[in-house]
């Protein structure tokens, strides 16, 4: 039944994830498994589950862990029990002998549910994992029950996110591993930073930014695939130092601020401009070991493969909201190299790593880091850079048109509501601590097995910038 659904989905997939018409599917990774290291003693809560918990807006709430802290989730899930729009989905699909899925538990960690003690905007470095067992009779159990748990951000927008809830991709885990866990195994004794959405942020024209306050939520969807009813728990670490503590031995830490899923979009120009994305390791002293960005290949274009691209680090020091690099020319710049593309992505959501060698570190404050776009044209290079259209705002991209000049926010207009929505460029860091000897130790990105077979990744053509300052739909703006 699996095999009959993927073939459903090399076609209807990428449509109708894009429109909000169906929750997401699982797709599965192979290679190697590694143990994950351990942290520390942690503090513990536990809850249990408690219904109505049916959709991303009737989640059960849990209190967000704070540093040092883990907090446990118990529930049980069966076909048949009340869900979100997934069951209409999985109703539809059925009578034609295919399987989906439902979506049928929902789970939200608000870290202002602490009140005074509400953490920040990030970096927040997580670790989830989730494991579960047959709940039924003896026979009914030698059954395999398959569930699926997604993490995401929850958003007011329902129009094209199913019942307000967005995944992020690399934050799936659909490891066909149990237990299953965030970051997935093959990324041995890493973490994966969450940065959350700044609350009370407003436009230049003083009105409040779409999803104010939403995307500062984690959401989990517990996805019941197939076989009988389950007992499940999943756990939500927060491997942050506590300040009396030392922090859990993760070696590696993943940060990004896109969703790297069907929503991004990639950009061959203009010409010379910088894209730059500002992180803050959770902890100093850090070694940024790695920039990291879906390189793809396209049809009718050259393979970027082997062409090179200049990566540039600039140190800054705050972290506000209302922060912007530093002029090019009066930057303190940590790293400023032309490195080759090694090869391009298989499917999407992978990302290729080009290592920082030797590694930049950091002592305080923040690094931006990202890409200058080829002055040569893309049908010279065939280089894009690749943006999610639809984030939640997180607001730590930039872009300069004049050389690094000036520094604005790549931005498109929501169609509906007229809105600015400023967008994330998929550029992601690795920061590691302890010795590192050589930014070489950085993981090779895993081949992932193509999400839709032998489909083409997506029929995206690249798309340049003619008039800058003039806001279009798949338009990338200076500010």
């Amino acid at each position: 039944m699996r095999k009959n659904f993927m073939v459903l989905a090399r076609s209807l997939i990428p449509a109708l994830l894009i429109l909000g018409l169906m929750p997401p599917t699982r797709p599965w990774t192979g290679g190697s498994v590694f143990p994950l290291a351990r942290p520390q003693a942690q503090e513990e809560v536990v809850i249990e589950e408690e219904e109505p918990n049916d959709t991303p807006l009737t989640a059960q709430t849990l209190p967000f862990p704070r540093p040092g802290e883990k907090v446990t989730f118990r529930g049980r899930i069966a076909r048949g029990d009340k869900g979100s729009r997934s069951e209409e989905l999985e109703t539809f699909f059925s009578q034609f002998g295919y399987e989906v899925g439902e979506i049928q538990d929902w789970i939200v960690a608000d870290p202002d549910a602490l009140g005074d003690a509400a953490l920040g905007d990030g970096p927040i470095p997580l670790r989830i994992t989730a494991d579960w067992r047959a709940a039924t009779s003896t026979q009914q159990a030698q059954q395999e029950t398959d569930l699926d748990f997604w993490v995401g951000a929850l958003i007011d927008d329902e129009t094209f996110f199913i019942d307000g809830f967005k995944v992020m991709s690399d934050i799936q885990m659909a490891t066909d591993q149990r237990p299953e866990s965030w970051p997935r195994r093959d990324q041995p004794q890493q973490a994966v930073v969450l940065y959350l959405q700044p609350k009370g942020v407003r436009t230049s024209d003083g009105e409040p930014l779409p999803n104010d306050g939403f995307a500062r939520k984690l959401v989990i969807g517990i996805q019941h695939f197939s076989g009988p009813a389950a007992e499940y728990t999943v756990t939500i670490e927060n491997l942050a130092a506590t300040g009396t503590e030392q922090a859990p031995s993760i070696e590696l830490e993943s940060h990004q601020v896109d969703d790297g899923f069907f929503s991004i979009q990639f950009f061959g120009g203009p010409s010379g401009a910088i894209l730059l994305n500002r992180f803050r390791p959770s902890r100093y002293p850090a070694r940024l070991v790695a920039v990291s960005h879906p390189f793809f290949s396209f049809r009718d274009l050259p393979d970027p493969s082997g062409k090179s691209i200049r990566v540039l680090v600039l140190a800054g020091e705050s972290d506000r909201p209302d922060a912007t690099p530093p002029p090019l020319d009066q930057a303190r710049v940590l790293f400023d190299k032309m490195l080759p593309i090694p090869r391009t992505i298989e499917s999407i959501g992978e990302v290729i790593d080009l290592p920082i060698d030797p590694p930049v570190t950091i002592e305080s404050g923040v690094v931006y880091v990202g890409f200058q776009f080829p002055s040569d044209p893309i049908e010279q290079t065939g280089i894009a850079l690749a943006l999610d259209r639809n984030p939640a705002q997180f607001l730590r991209t930039y872009l300069s048109v004049d050389n690094g000049q000036t520094w604005g926010r790549p931005r498109r207009d929501e169609p509906f509501t007229g809105l600015p929505v400023f967008m994330n460029a998929n550029i992601r860091a690795t920061f590691a601590f302890g010795k590192i000897v050589s930014s070489q130790i950085v993981r090779e990105s895993p081949l992932r097995k193509r999400l839709m077979g032998s489909h083409p990744v997506a029929p995206l053509k690249p798309l340049r910038i003619e008039r800058l300052g003039e806001v279009k739909v798949g338009e990338i703006v200076g500010w």
